[in-house]
């Protein structure tokens, strides 16, 4: 059994309290709304004030869900591009591209990861150039050995 819920605290912290502040903030939005409906539905006769309640109650929950579908598929854009990045990076680095490099919006989750692959690829990209040009040396060595 887990014990340990937060392994990355500093993503896992900021997403805990934007969605508790963005569920505080829908129910006194919803609160707000049934207040003001309660208060000016008095006017009405009582067969209009049911449908008027009802009509503002489910505008306000579209509301509500307009904007949870906005920010879901903005947050989801802040993981996802980030990490088609990295998975664009690494096919360069296994095709034998290690110049690929990975840049990340200011706004993007996932800094350090592309950060510590973009130390990798620049490592093994100067890996790879000192060992091809090793054996470029090599190979015109034993070019000359072989004319001699």
């Amino acid at each position: 059994m887990r014990r340990f819920y937060y392994i990355r605290p500093n993503l896992q912290h900021a997403f805990t309290l934007l969605y508790t502040f963005l569920t505080a903030a829908e129910i006194l939005f919803f609160g707000v709304i049934l207040y003001w409906v309660e208060k000016s539905s008095y006017q009405f006769p009582v067969d209009l004030r049911v449908y008027w309640k009802f009509s503002i109650l489910f505008l306000a929950i579209l509301v509500i869900s307009a904007f949870n579908f906005w920010m879901g598929a903005r947050l989801s854009h802040r993981i996802a591009g980030p990490l088609i990045q990295i998975q664009r990076a690494l096919q360069q680095a296994i095709t034998g591209n290690y110049r690929h490099r990975i840049h990340m919006r200011g706004t993007d989750y996932l800094h350090e990861i592309g950060d510590n692959l973009n130390f990798l690829l620049e490592k093994l990209e100067k890996e790879h150039n000192t060992e091809h040009s090793e054996s470029h040396e090599k190979l015109q060595t034993d070019s000359k050995n072989r004319a001699n």
